[in-house]
């Protein structure tokens, strides 16, 4: 009798050992949250910070922790991309941006290469954006026709820096029309030689150049997708003028630091949730955002079919995707 006790006690102690320790190595893979921030690679008023800003309250409310937005523009993305995976993981810290940022930012110094399945978790989909060929209202070729027969003289395209994907997208266009353009990455906004014409051309997601193309300081010659836009029904597309090869949309996601894998099913709930609120969705929709709020297996397949694409895309324009 007291051996079968001693072997039941036994027993007992291995089992609240094994469970003590499942559960603390449990805690280390989904820490407590006490916060969310939210890094955003640009500076503030720009697309992705504004999104995070309309999603912020409607995630604190389904968290039940404070949200904070930061900014960390800078480096293509990889300062906001190193903040992220050095902070403390019980403070939430999550990237609200694009494969730039987590997969490319390196090729421009001599940081290491990021995964942003290693390194991070894609925790959500935050949207999928369209893209425009824009120009000048008054001073810019009147159509891509233009761009292909020299238009007003020299080339020249805009982007927000060295390789990113405005630059890809640009050049791409210019290998399919046959001219060389010359490339001017901006630290800072594009947008005023643009619009003053200093610069011929720019490809730009919709949501960013919007407001100007309907204010009329922006002139919108052609949109990177199958139909027109329902915002710029008058726009064509590039496939109508000829350029069947120039489809693209981009967008942003949620990731999370490695560390933060456990909590990974949580952050996308009240993601989804949250871009399902009636006053998001009227916000993406005035902003001619489209939402996409994906469950986890979706955002991981997203991510890596638009790695695959954009890769591809590098190569061809570039000579080297993310390992050259």
């Amino acid at each position: 009798m007291l051996s079968m006790t001693r072997r039941t006690l036994l027993t007992i102690a291995a089992g609240a050992w094994a469970l003590q320790h499942r559960g603390l190595s449990i805690a280390q893979a989904a820490p407590e949250l006490k916060s969310l921030q939210i890094h955003v690679p640009v500076p503030p008023g720009a697309q992705p910070d504004l999104i995070a800003r309309w999603l912020a309250e409607p995630l604190a409310r389904r968290a039940g922790v404070p949200v904070n937005v930061l900014n960390r523009p800078g480096a293509a993305g990889a300062i906001a991309a190193d903040a992220v995976l050095s902070a403390s993981a019980e403070t939430g810290p999550l990237l609200l941006g694009g494969l730039d940022h987590v997969a490319y930012s390196h090729q421009n110094s001599d940081r290491r290469p990021l995964d942003p399945f290693v390194d991070f978790v894609p925790v959500g989909t935050v949207n999928r954006d369209s893209w425009l060929v824009v120009t000048g209202s008054d001073s810019g070729p009147p159509d891509v026709a233009s761009l292909r027969d020299g238009g007003r003289g020299p080339i020249s395209f805009a982007s927000n820096g060295e390789l990113s994907t405005g630059h890809l997208l640009s050049a791409r266009l210019c290998r399919a029309l046959g001219v060389d353009g010359q490339h001017v990455a901006y630290r800072d906004s594009l947008m005023p030689d643009l619009i003053a014409g200093r610069i011929t051309f720019a490809v730009l997601p919709t949501p960013a150049v919007l407001s100007q193309v309907r204010g009329g300081r922006l002139q919108a010659l052609g949109a990177l997708t199958r139909t027109r836009l329902p915002a710029l029904p008058d726009v064509p597309t590039l496939i109508e003028l000829g350029h069947a090869d120039q489809v693209f949309h981009g967008g942003l996601f949620l990731f999370a630091p490695a560390a933060l894998r456990g909590q990974a099913q949580r952050v996308n709930g009240w993601l989804v949730e949250a871009q399902r609120q009636p006053d998001i969705a009227a916000r993406y929709a005035e902003a001619a955002i489209e939402p996409m709020p994906l469950d986890l297996e979706q955002t991981r397949q997203s991510v890596a079919e638009r790695l695959r694409l954009v890769d591809a895309m590098r190569a061809a324009t570039f000579g080297r995707g993310r390992a050259g």
